[in-house]
């Protein structure tokens, strides 16, 4: 597979480029040759603004689904599903498993509070309200399709919910645990964490424009003074 592409890097500049050899690096990326650099990069593919095949001249509508992942407009209930967790799998490896996932959906955001920041646009996503019963909280991340059943903690897997509904769930499918007019007002809450989570750190706007970028990433000005307080503090030290 060799395909021409339109990329819009973390600066916000276009170039077309030529990748092949292709391979899934996650549920938004992929790890190909890159023939202009000539070695193997990441490739965000929401940054992908075209995509011809190269052999066929066929333009590309879903990148996505032609290089094997879930279409970028999946339905709330096949999306994230990946391979159940194997027989007799021990509630500490899963426990594990949901650290890690955890872990690895906020690493991209880099600074603890951009994190913060995107903690609270995720459950301003739901109202800050339990999706299922309303209430104010306390408010976790649960998986919408469960772990048990091969759902990992992604973008377009997350659902906000109360602890005691979040208990209540527990293992049980989303179709079984909610009416269909809740999945339906649902599904576009699950698609909007997939924009959420599309994120690059821009090192270049962190370095010459800091508080300019910490406020277009939705922290308030008093959030961002404080980020930049504590970073010349410890530039000091």
């Amino acid at each position: 597979m060799r395909l021409r592409i339109r990329y819009r890097n973390s600066d916000d500049i276009v170039s077309e480029r030529e990748i092949s050899d292709i391979t899934v690096a996650g549920p938004n990326e992929v790890y190909a040759h890159c023939h202009s650099r000539g070695e193997r990069r990441t490739f965000v593919l929401s940054r992908i603004e075209e995509a011809v095949d190269v052999a066929s001249g066929e333009i590309i509508p879903d990148v996505w689904t032609h290089v094997g992942l879930p279409s970028r407009n999946p339905t709330p209930l096949t999306m994230p599903v990946l391979e159940p967790p194997r027989p007799g799998t021990l509630v500490t490896e899963l426990r594990n498993q949901r650290s890690a996932d955890k872990a690895r959906l906020f690493r991209i955001f880099k600074h603890p509070a951009i994190v913060a920041a995107k903690k609270r646009q995720l459950r301003e996503l739901f109202s800050e309200r339990c999706f299922r019963c309303n209430s104010a909280g306390p408010l976790e991340m649960d998986h919408h399709v469960p772990q048990e059943l091969g759902g990992r903690l992604v973008p377009g897997n997350i659902v906000v919910l109360c602890k005691d509904c979040n208990s209540l769930k527990r293992t049980t499918h989303p179709s079984r645990f909610y009416s269909q007019r809740q999945l339906a007002a649902l599904a576009p809450l699950l698609h909007a964490q997939l924009t959420l989570f599309d994120f690059q750190f821009n090192h270049t706007r962190w370095t010459y424009h800091p508080e300019e970028y910490l406020l277009s990433l939705g922290l308030s000005e008093v959030e961002a003074h404080a980020v930049l307080q504590r970073n010349a503090a410890t530039t000091e030290l």
